[in-house]
């Protein structure tokens, strides 16, 4: 397929690593389904909103979370499903874009072209069992220090 982001996802994408600008724009080249960037750098005060709501188990104050550096070290996303606007955070289409994104990545990895590791959100355990955890953020990818 041949999807591009639009000038929104671009904004926030150009507020991550350029790590996962890489691995965003790489995914989207192969991926079946479209998506855009729903949030990449995020302020403290969104955070604790977040954290308050039951969004995020990091409150931006005690403890940063990944989107609250800059760059970001986290982007969310979205299913782009341009006759179905609901779909965009259907479990379906997040689960197979985060498929292909943490496989984009383990490809870029190993051929040095990045230099972080990805989490993502459906499996912070690690354990390869994906929506099991008390806490999913299924539209969410991370890096780390590899």
């Amino acid at each position: 397929m041949s999807y591009q982001f639009g000038n929104r996802s671009k904004t926030k994408l150009a507020s991550c690593h350029p790590d996962l600008q890489l691995i965003a724009e790489e995914s989207l080249k192969v991926s079946m389904v479209d998506f855009g960037v729903s949030e990449g750098h995020r302020s403290v005060e969104k955070q604790l909103e977040y954290f308050n709501t039951g969004k995020s188990k990091i409150d931006g104050i005690k403890i940063k979370g990944k989107h609250n550096y800059q760059p970001s070290m986290a982007f969310d996303y979205y299913a782009y499903v341009k006759s179905k606007p609901k779909l965009a955070f259907n479990t379906t289409y997040l689960v197979y874009l985060g498929g292909v994104i943490t496989a984009v990545a383990n490809r870029l990895l190993n051929e040095g072209r990045i230099s972080h590791k990805v989490r993502w959100g459906a499996n912070f355990d690690r354990d390869n069992e994906i929506l099991e955890q008390s806490f999913d953020d299924t539209p969410h990818i991370e890096i780390e220090k590899t």
